[in-house]
């Protein structure tokens, strides 16, 4: 890319060579010293400019590595290699509009760099433009019917768009390449769960954990798939197993909450649905203490947290129902039909407010 060779005894592409394998090697102090000593020789320097927006990219310093890129690109505008470094950097700082017309302007020069059509695609679906990001994964996929990214990224965006079905297809095709990746094996499972295949996401979440024990997203799947499959017991062993390692976690304290509460016992759910409060508002905590409440009929307390979520979030069906099932037990007609009605002018059509508001009326 550039003319000089030497200078004062310095190698140029010698030190330049010396700072792309440091890179390489993850010593990012010592590779900006060899781009940075090219630099002061030759501010034209493209494999350095190039090298030092390098670096500074993988250092998360996308801003001085754009400037890097650009000086690049000013010398030579169509340098491949600052080209994707700028658009890489763009894609760092989540703008991904500019990215995709470096990337598409890039593939005028190459059309089958798959690469650039995996970074394109995945942009595209990151922005949910979906036929965009199907279109051009499927064009990388005529070039490379066997790339990881091409087909992990059509995994996702099947999966995103509720193409449960499809998505496998793509998992199992990725999972042929690479049989011991965690990612593939708990996204197999991820759709076997949407799909209410509990049995078959259990084996893959299975899988996964015989090679990371620890692994949240394993441990996790599996917890919901017993969830999925009303085998409480099991469910509240696989969400302690995560508290284990993140005893903080809100959402999981609720979950283990309404396993306890869906086995009938309220006094340990009652206890990680407060774990769960304490850390933050949780709506499904809250939620959990009121219907606790709620089954031990102590309707004020329950009516305080449930008109407490109704305040914040607006009425919806279940809250409509709990809310009137409450009034119901305290002789409180007139209060539970006025907000079941409340309800259905907020546009609900349940069919179950619908039938309780007739039994209400009639009676």
């Amino acid at each position: 890319m550039n003319e000089k060779k030497y200078h004062n005894n310095i190698n140029i592409p010698e030190v330049s060579k010396k700072g792309y394998a440091l890179l390489k090697e993850g010593k990012h102090q010592l590779a900006k010293e060899c781009f940075s000593k090219i630099l002061e020789i030759d501010r034209k320097n493209l494999y350095a400019l190039v090298g030092m927006g390098d670096v500074l990219r993988v250092q998360k310093n996308f801003n001085d590595a754009i400037e890097y890129y650009n000086m690049a690109l000013s010398i030579d505008p169509a340098n491949k290699f600052a080209m994707i470094g700028l658009a890489d950097a763009l894609r760092g700082l989540n703008n991904l509009d500019s990215a995709i017309k470096i990337w598409e302007e890039y593939l005028n020069y190459n059309e089958y760099d798959i690469a650039i059509l995996s970074r394109l695609g995945d942009s595209y679906r990151k922005k949910k433009e979906h036929e965009k990001a199907l279109e051009t994964y499927l064009r990388a996929l005529k070039i490379d019917p066997e790339n990881p990214y091409v087909l992990s990224g059509l995994g996702l965006l099947h999966f995103d768009t509720g193409k449960y079905e499809d998505a496998l297809e793509y998992w199992f095709r990725l999972l042929k390449i690479e049989p011991d990746d965690i990612k593939v094996l708990t996204n197999i499972g991820n759709c076997y769960r949407k799909l209410k295949r509990y049995s078959d996401a259990l084996k893959f979440f299975y899988k996964a954990l015989r090679i990371d024990k620890n692994n949240f997203y394993a441990l996790y799947g599996i917890a919901d798939s017993y969830r999925g499959m009303k085998d409480y017991g099991k469910a509240a062993e696989y969400w302690k197993k995560i508290l284990e390692n993140d005893p903080y976690n809100k959402k999981i304290l609720t979950r283990l909450g309404d396993s306890y509460r869906n086995m009938g016992e309220l006094e340990t759910a009652r206890f990680y649905y407060k774990k769960a409060i304490e850390r933050d508002f949780d709506y499904y905590a809250i939620l959990g203490l009121g219907i606790i409440d709620k089954l031990e009929n102590k309707f004020e307390s329950a009516l305080e947290n449930l008109k407490q979520l109704k305040n914040i979030s607006g009425i919806n069906v279940q809250l409509a129902l709990l809310i009137s099932d409450c009034y119901i037990d305290m002789n409180k007609k007139e209060l539970a039909i006025e907000v079941l009605k409340e309800a259905v002018e907020s546009g609900y059509k349940n069919e179950e407010i619908k039938k309780r508001l007739k039994l209400l009326t009639h009676a």
